[in-house]
C-alpha cells in the first residue's frame, strides 16, 4: 500500500489541480473579458467628457449672451440709484416681515418725451404697485388712482393727489408718498413714457381690444394726443367690438379718462392693456422679445440693479399674473375746491387694510399710527369715512383680468 504512489488523499490533491486549473483558466477568460470592457469604456470617456464640456459651453454662452444682452440694455436704460427712500418708523414688524416674502416694484407710467423723468416735472398719470410672490411667483397688480386724495411725503405734509408727488420729487417721492399713506416698503420702481408703451405694443405686433361706440370719440382725441406727443404717426379707429390696435392707438385707449367713472376707469384700461402685453409676451418668440426690449429702452428709468434685471428676467416665464385691481376699493369723488376733482378712498385706514390682504395675503397686518392719522386727516378734509365692512369685503378681479381668460 505504501509503494501505491496515488494515494486518496493524492487523487483528491489531483481533483483540487484541476479545480484550481479550470478556475485559473476561468479566471483568465474573466479577465480578458473584463480586460475588453475597460478598453471599451475608455474608448468611449473621451466622447462622454466632450459631450459634457459641449453643453456647459452652451450654457455657459447662453449665460454670458444674456449677461451682456441686459448689460447693454442696462447700459441705455436711465438709471437712478434710490437713496432717500423711507418707511413709517411705526411700521410693525410683523408686517414687514411679511413683506419681506414678495418682491414689491411700483410702475409709473409718465406723459413725457424726456428720458431724464425726474427733471421733466412729469406727473404720473399710471401708477401700478406690483406684488410678486417669492414663492409661488404669482404676480398681482394694484393701481392706484392718479386723483387719490393722499399726504405728500415731502416736507410739506399737504394733502393732494398722488400723481403730483412724482412731479415734485421724481420717483423717490412718489415712494416716499406710497410706503407713508399705505404702509409699504417701496424700494423699486420702473418708470415708463408712454412713447415706450407704443413702441413695446407695436413690437409685440399690436393688440386685439373690445371697444365700445361710447369710447371712439375720446379714443380719437388722444390719439391725437399721442401722435403730437411721441410723433409717431396712426389712424383713427372707427370700429367698435374687438378691434386689432396698433401702438400709439392702444396707447391712447389706455388713457381714456372721460366716460363711465373718470379715473377708476382710465387705470382699470391701464391694467387691461398690461395684461393683453403679458398674455402676448408669453407667447412671443425670443426674437419679438428682442425687438420691444430694444424699443423701448431709451424711454425707461429705473432703480433696478444689474443683478436684480438679471434676477427678473431668469424668472419672467415663470411668472403668473393672477389678478388685478385699483385702489382705493370704495370711493368718492368729490371737488374739493382748488384741489379739483379727487378720489377720496372710504375711508383709507380700511382700505389699506384690504390692499395688505391682497397684495401680501396678509390677514393680521394693522394699520400703523402714521396710516390712521392721515386716514383721520381725510376725513376731517372731505367728510367722507368707512364704507368698508372688514368682515365680509372682498377684493373683485378685474373682468379683463388675464387671470380669466
Amino acid at each position: 500500500m505504501s509503494d501505491n504512489i496515488f494515494s486518496d488523499e493524492d487523487f483528491d490533491d489531483y481533483d483540487d489541480m484541476e479545480d484550481t486549473a479550470a478556475k485559473r483558466a476561468q479566471k483568465k477568460s474573466a479577465e480578458r473579458r473584463s480586460s475588453g470592457k475597460k478598453k471599451k469604456k475608455s474608448k468611449n470617456k473621451p466622447w462622454i467628457i466632450a459631450l459634457i464640456a459641449e453643453i456647459l459651453v452652451i450654457i455657459l454662452g447662453g449665460v454670458l449672451f444674456v449677461n451682456a444682452y441686459i448689460n447693454s440694455a442696462f447700459n441705455k436704460m436711465n438709471f437712478e440709484e434710490l437713496k432717500d427712500v423711507k418707511v413709517n418708523d411705526d411700521l410693525a414688524e410683523e408686517t414687514v416681515k411679511k413683506m419681506t416674502g414678495y418682491t414689491t416694484i411700483a410702475l409709473f407710467g409718465v406723459d413725457s418725451r424726456d428720458i431724464d423723468m425726474v427733471e421733466s416735472g412729469a406727473r404720473s398719470d399710471a401708477i401700478i404697485i406690483v406684488s410678486i410672490n417669492n414663492d409661488t411667483q404669482e404676480v398681482k397688480m394694484s393701481s392706484v388712482y392718479r386723483d387719490t386724495y393722499l399726504e405728500l411725503a415731502n416736507d410739506s405734509k399737504s394733502y393732494e393727489k398722488a400723481t403730483h408727488a412724482y412731479a415734485y420729487g421724481g420717483a423717490s417721492e412718489a415712494i416716499n408718498t406710497l410706503n407713508k399713506n399705505l404702509d409699504l416698503n417701496i424700494t423699486a420702481y420702473v418708470t415708463v413714457n408712454f412713447k415706450a408703451l407704443t413702441e413695446a405694443i407695436d413690437a409685440l405686433g399690436g393688440l386685439d381690444i373690445e371697444l365700445k361706440s361710447s369710447e371712439l370719440d375720446k379714443l380719437n382725441q388722444c390719439i391725437d394726443e399721442q401722435q403730437r406727443v411721441n410723433g409717431i404717426q396712426s389712424t383713427y379707429v372707427y370700429d367698435t367690438g374687438v378691434v386689432h390696435l396698433d401702438g400709439v392707438q392702444a396707447t391712447a385707449y389706455a388713457r381714456i379718462r372721460s366716460t363711465d367713472q373718470g379715473d377708476i376707469t382710465r387705470a382699470w384700461r391701464q391694467r387691461k392693456v398690461i395684461s393683453l402685453m403679458i398674455e402676448k409676451a408669453k407667447s412671443a418668440g425670443i426674437s419679438k422679445l428682442n425687438d420691444c426690449l430694444n424699443a423701448v429702452v431709451d424711454d425707461i428709468s429705473s432703480s433696478l440693479t444689474k443683478k436684480e434685471i438679471m434676477d427678473l428676467a431668469t424668472n419672467c416665464f415663470n411668472y403668473k399674473l393672477e389678478s388685478s385691481t385699483g385702489f382705493p376699493f370704495t370711493w368718492s369723488t368729490p371737488t374739493l375746491g382748488s384741489k379739483g376733482s379727487l378720489v377720496v378712498a372710504g375711508d383709507l385706514e380700511n382700505n389699506v387694510v384690504v390692499l395688505h390682504r391682497y397684495l401680501f395675503n396678509d390677514y393680521d397686518y394693522v394699520p400703523s399710527q402714521t396710516v390712521k392719522n392721515i386716514s383721520a386727516n381725510i376725513i376731517n378734509d372731505t367728510g367722507y369715512y368707512n364704507q368698508i365692512d372688514l368682515d365680509t369685503f372682498t377684493v373683485d378681479d378685474d373682468p379683463d383680468s388675464i387671470v380669466n381668460k
